[in-house]
């Protein structure tokens, strides 16, 4: 039976466009890194909030300092993109998929993953895209549900007379937000499952230096993080995954330290209830110079630290 010239002409093109479409789709990312502020590179002082220009939550670039992540892909050879419009496009495949978000909590992955799409921007869920990772997912959420930059919160429950007010409330936040820490270890699970290696990073203390000045602060950090970090350790092992540990590697380089590993530059308690008291009294946008001075984003040295400590579990036998 003959086909008119025509129609196979007709047949051609389908037959063609469904072939470039198969070249040009987004194929599943060797490695996916998710979490918070702590993949972004950015700054306190240089973020730029805005989570529908940026699929980071900064519209920052360059950062200020380079992402964990992409020092991560570049040691294992995979591409990567500090371009929005490489997450947006439909045509570009990475290696690495950066999905941690500045400001993200636990309690927002688990929404976004449910309403199949970020509250802002309409980027992919990181929880979702977890799931298609093919070789390694590094990451950790948590640490914003606890408003742990929020010093002056933490510093006025530590002066509290009565004991140790702030691990109590870390705990009630691990508890407020256990069916969030569900849905993002049952992702992380998936990718497992999958193949990919799974390595979750725990937090580390930005104040942990031997200043003797900076203690207080740096026993305020300690509570918060071991606390939270226990939980992540625990859940972790469960579900047999990889754990870097960044307190060791952070330990003696905090804010305040000769060679410190966080843009902050000061661990002292006693100035953060100083620039407080100012505020109170109408002096000036002194939040914002505490979250500055205090910032416990890692620097460049602090991102390297952090994918030594990734690169190390990643090369471990299993």
């Amino acid at each position: 039976m003959k086909v008119p010239i025509l129609v196979s002409f007709a047949m051609f093109c389908a037959s063609l466009v469904m072939i470039v479409g198969v070249v040009q789709a987004k194929a599943p990312p060797a490695y996916v890194a998710f979490g918070d502020s702590l993949t972004t590179g950015s700054s306190i002082a240089t973020c730029v909030d805005n989570r529908t220009l940026s699929p980071w939550g900064c519209a920052e670039n360059p950062t200020a300092a380079v992402p964990y992540p992409n020092k991560v892909a570049q040691a294992l050879q995979l591409t990567y993109s500090d371009s929005p419009q490489a997450y947006s496009s439909g045509k570009m495949s990475l290696g690495l998929y950066r999905a941690g978000i500045w400001g993200y909590t636990a309690q927002e992955a688990a929404q976004a993953q449910k309403n199949g799409r970020n509250e802002q921007g309409g980027w992919s869920p990181q929880l979702t895209v977890i799931k298609q990772a093919r070789q390694l997912v590094t990451g950790a959420l948590g640490i914003n549900d606890m408003h742990f930059s929020d010093v002056t919160k933490w510093a006025r429950l530590y002066i509290k007379p009565g004991g140790d007010h702030i691990t109590p409330e870390a705990q009630r936040v691990i508890t407020a937000r256990k069916h969030d820490f569900n849905q993002m270890f049952k992702s992380l699970a998936v990718a497992r499952d999958n193949g990919a290696k799974v390595v979750v990073g725990l937090y580390y203390n930005p104040y942990e230096t031997d200043v003797a000045s900076c203690g207080d602060l740096k026993e305020i950090g300690n509570r918060i993080v071991d606390t939270l970090d226990d939980e992540l350790l625990d859940r972790a092992h469960q579900d047999g995954m990889s754990v870097a540990d960044f307190r060791r590697p952070f330990t003696g380089h905090g804010a305040g330290s000769s060679q410190p590993y966080v843009f902050g530059t000061d661990c002292n308690l006693v100035a953060v209830l100083r620039t407080y008291l100012v505020s109170v009294f109408g002096g000036g946008d002194a939040k914002r110079a505490i979250a500055i001075r205090f910032d416990p984003h890692p620097n460049n040295a602090g991102t390297t630290a952090m994918a030594k400590s990734i690169l190390q579990e990643v090369n471990n036998a299993d």
